[in-house]
């Protein structure tokens, strides 16, 4: 009899346990939900169009060790992918703890970054560059953020690059919005022409 009730309570405790974990567990979505929720509702961030899509950035975030506002920030939906801003991606390295980064050239034509182990002496584990003959190879030359900031996208790809590299574990993987932009084809866009004679003509040119 007092076997039974041994059995009894360890089976009672362990269905307390088994409840209070299916409680976190749903904690840990309900949140994100909510937060989700207000985003969407707020309409202050147009990427999020649903409270699904508020709790994947949310999430995509704690990954990272991220406040929900600097989550909705730094992540955004790139061709049915969650990819991070580079500049978020720049400083999840910086605050890591274990690896630093350091601009060595950048111009309009080249960016280098040198990358290093830190939590002790600095070392250098590598560099990275992106060039804008790489950018005309890879036929991504004449996209709109190419042709308007092309210094900015030069340091977005040569981050991103070594980013993975040799710290992917500081960023846990994702890929730049920059790098998914780029593999993303561009929307036509009408063009609208005058002739000689007045005759006005319209044409779709689509960016390579």
């Amino acid at each position: 009899m007092a076997e039974q009730k041994k059995v009894s309570k360890k089976a009672a405790l362990d269905m307390v346990k088994d409840k209070k974990e299916i409680i976190v567990r749903s904690e840990v979505l309900i949140e994100p939900m909510e937060y989700g929720r207000i985003f969407a509702a707020s309409e202050m961030f147009p990427d999020v169009k649903s409270a699904a899509q508020g709790a994947v950035k949310l999430m995509a975030g704690r990954e990272l060790g991220m406040t929900p506002i600097q989550s909705l920030n730094s992540f955004y939906f790139v061709a049915g992918r969650i990819a991070i801003m580079a500049q978020a991606m720049g400083a999840c390295i910086k605050k890591s703890g274990k690896y630093d980064y350091e601009i060595i050239e950048h111009t309009e034509e080249i960016c280098r970054i040198a990358f290093y182990k830190t939590g002790g002496e600095k070392e250098k584990i590598g560099e990275s560059e992106f060039t804008k003959k790489m950018a005309a190879a890879a036929g991504i030359i004449n996209k709109d953020n190419w042709r308007n900031y092309p210094k900015n996208m030069l340091f977005c790809r040569a981050l991103a690059n070594g980013a993975r590299w040799f710290c992917p574990d500081a960023i846990a993987g994702f890929y730049s919005v920059e790098e998914l932009q780029d593999l993303t084809s561009e929307k036509k866009e009408e063009i609208i022409k005058i002739d000689s004679e007045g005759e006005v003509k319209k044409e779709n040119e689509t960016a390579e």
